[in-house]
């Protein structure tokens, strides 16, 4: 009987069978394991800024654990470091948040996920324009929420307009996501839009999710934060920021969320059921980062990104049958594949989709990219260049030797 029982196979959960793994962290996975093998793979997978995290905020994290500033803090992050982050949402925003209204996290990512989860039901819409990041949609399901994709393209730049939303609105709309600069594109939304997109807000009862992680990484004039053209719309508005791209933090693991304060408490409370907070080291370090001026190592970081998005979009527009926008922020661009979809290349191959040919590339060039089926937007693919510039130009070399017949 013991034995019968033992050598079942072990029930998964709906939930867990309805969510998709990460299509960025699946191709990294492989590549980690062509890499083992001692494959030459150049990713552009990779969602991750190549410069050190500032000496600075480093040394802030030794001096944490020298003074032994290693135990539990209070769930949702310390009161003085949500004080500093409450500044800075200040300065960025004009409006003033209170220590309640801030949870810290594990990371940008969790701040979403608790977002989702203390304001979604089941049978609530959330509005998601496409392409999107990859984790927006199985947060939305795992929230037992569902998400309506708004499409759009290369022609409005991949941003929706308030005559899209209004389209897809629904008596059950709970929530619209904005994100600027976007992941996967690049693309930031203007004032103009942001202001057409407020005027839509005002007349429908939909809270905007503001994930503003690539905030400080932008190449334009034109960036303009959602808060400082609708600041009315406060009292329903979530922003998710955090330190992970601007400070070359990832590892480090802090994000934050600020809202009203009822939304920020259900989702702390749910917080401390599960993850409590982030690392008391990594609070330690963020605090530094939040109450230190350190414009000159992001600005010169900011400044390669530039360089490197500048050569790599000239260099794809080159390869027959690839067309590339100019992206405005963050580190990625969002090229047009769907030339090259049909058409021989080398070694005979086809390729059919995107999908195939992230595969086809992976193989043939030892070049790994996400395709644009993981964002929601086939014929499209995304690729970081928040690699050096002797990588990108390689890897695109590669890239053009493998579509040309």
């Amino acid at each position: 009987m013991s034995e019968a029982v033992a050598s079942r196979p072990l029930r998964l959960s709906q939930r867990s069978r309805n969510v998709s793994p990460s299509a960025s962290l699946s191709v990294e996975a492989r590549i980690g394991e062509m890499r083992a093998a001692g494959e030459p793979v150049i990713s552009f997978g990779v969602g991750e800024p190549d410069f050190p995290t500032p000496e600075a905020i480093k040394e802030a994290g030794r001096q944490a654990i020298n003074t032994n500033l290693t135990k539990y803090t209070p769930a949702g992050g310390t009161v003085v470091l949500r004080k500093a982050i409450g500044r800075q949402l200040e300065a960025d925003t004009g409006l003033s948040y209170k220590p309640s209204q801030i949870t810290v996290t594990n990371g940008a990512k969790e701040s979403l996920y608790l977002a989702f989860q203390a304001l979604c039901d089941a049978g609530d819409e959330v509005l998601v324009p496409a392409p999107y990041w990859v984790s927006y949609l199985e947060q939305i399901k795992l929230a037992e929420a569902t998400p309506i994709i708004i499409p759009t393209d290369a022609a409005s730049d991949f941003k929706v307009t308030a005559a899209q939303l209004a389209l897809y609105t629904t008596p059950r709309s709970r929530i619209f996501i904005l994100n600027s600069p976007s992941n996967p594109t690049g693309m930031v939304y203007t004032e103009a839009e942001l202001q057409s997109i407020a005027e839509w807000a005002r007349s429908n009862d939909v809270i905007i999710v503001t994930d503003e992680i690539y905030d400080r990484i932008t190449f334009t004039e034109s960036y303009a934060r959602w808060l400082r053209v609708a600041p009315d719309l406060a009292d329903r508005t979530i922003v998710i920021n955090g330190l992970s791209k601007t400070f070359a933090m990832t590892g480090w693991r802090i994000g934050y969320a600020a809202g009203p304060e009822g939304a920020v408490r259900a989702m702390a409370k749910i917080q401390g059921h599960s993850t409590s907070h982030p690392s008391s080291i990594s609070q330690h370090a963020a605090l530094t980062a939040y109450t230190t001026d350190l414009s000159e190592e992001i600005t010169r970081m900011v400044g390669a990104f530039q360089g490197r998005r500048d050569w790599i979009v000239a260099a794809l527009n080159e390869i027959e049958g690839v067309s590339c926008l100019v992206p405005d922020g963050a580190f990625y661009v969002f090229p047009d594949f769907r030339g090259v979809l049909g058409r021989e290349l080398a070694g005979g191959v086809v390729c059919q989709s995107t999908a195939q040919l992230a595969e086809y590339l992976l193989d043939q060039a030892k070049v790994g990219i996400i395709h644009g089926e993981a964002f929601g937007l086939p014929g499209y693919a995304r690729l970081s260049y928040a690699l050096s510039l002797d990588k990108i130009q390689e890897g695109v070399g590669r890239i053009k030797a493998a579509l040309t017949a």
